[in-house]
């Protein structure tokens, strides 16, 4: 990043709640426990919600995996130890199927039925993980919305250099309504500038 964090926190495109949370799961995959620490610093100096921090972190364990996710974790609680249970709960078992159909759907649109077929023909267990885990148990659960989920997915993805996938979340928030601004702002806040950016925007439309 070619600033710090807490210089870019008046920067427009993007309120400092998101920019804090979007440098936070970035650092979490880039596995650099300053920068994590300084999110998680700045979010409590911000008064964000603690449980807004760890959803965040929970929601990168699909991204970067268990290792990166569990050194994540402890810096937050280093930093900023839970007085409580604050996390805002997982919905009913029963429920992860049909709520990660419909996240999953309302993500791809038009593209949904190919995703699926996609996702099928690589393994049928794998499509099951995916929308039941990741998409019915995780991505679907309270505390944040799906369309600071879909940012959140976008800037890490684009972070990660996984530009199908990055174009996919992209379309995914612009749906749930986020703005060219905020995906642009998103992106800059991990690191993509230039043509990059340029050509990130172009693509996800």
């Amino acid at each position: 990043m070619t600033r710090a964090l807490a210089d870019r926190l008046g920067d427009g495109g993007l309120s400092p709640r998101l920019r804090i949370l979007v440098s936070l799961k970035a650092a979490a995959f880039a596995g650099d426990g300053p920068a994590i620490a300084t999110a998680v610093d700045l979010g409590r100096q911000q008064q964000l919600h603690r449980a807004d921090l760890e959803e965040t972190l929970l929601q990168g364990v699909l991204f970067y995996g268990f290792p990166r996710s569990v050194t994540a974790f402890g810096i937050l609680e280093e930093h900023w130890p839970r007085a409580e249970d604050s996390a805002p709960g997982t919905l009913p078992r029963e429920r992860w199927e049909t709520a990660g159909r419909e996240l999953f759907d309302a993500i791809y649109d038009r593209n949904a039925d190919a995703v699926h077929a996609m996702l099928r023909h690589y393994h049928v267990d794998f499509h099951d993980f995916v929308l039941e885990s990741a998409y019915g148990r995780v991505l679907a659960r309270p505390g944040l919305t799906a369309r600071e989920r879909e940012i959140l997915a976008c800037a890490t993805l684009a972070a990660m250099e996984q530009i199908p996938q990055m174009v996919a979340h992209g379309r995914g928030a612009r749906r749930f309504g986020a703005s060219s601004e905020e995906l642009r702002e998103a992106l800059r806040t991990v690191g993509i500038e230039g043509d990059d950016l340029e050509h990130h925007l172009r693509r996800i439309g």
